[in-house]
């Protein structure tokens, strides 16, 4: 027998491990949740940092936000508009893609 008839004697009684797809899902849904919670996780101390800042700075933000207000309102009205209508054309563009 030479190396070659016995390479592919070998080759053809080796199969492949048959794929469990169920539960390759269930793993890479638990890796996805890991990911997750880790995400979580990392943003809380800036979530924390962030609350500290504000409350620190709220008797300078008080005030200004009081005067700047009836300025302000127009441009919040339009960053709304513009928001609402960026989602339903996404949605839109979803529900009513080909595909």
């Amino acid at each position: 027998m030479t190396p070659e008839t016995k390479l592919k004697a070998l080759f053809a009684t080796a199969r492949p491990a048959a794929r469990d797809h169920a539960f390759e899902a269930r793993v890479a849904e638990k890796v996805a949740r890991r990911r997750a919670w880790a995400t979580v996780g990392a943003l809380a101390p800036w979530a924390v940092a962030a609350t500290a800042a504000l409350w620190g700075l709220q008797p300078i933000v008080g005030p200004l936000a009081a005067s700047l207000g009836p300025v302000m309102e127009p441009a919040g009205l339009t960053l709304a508009g513009t928001a609402i209508t960026a989602a339903v054309s996404l949605w839109l563009s979803c529900r009513f893609s080909a595909g």
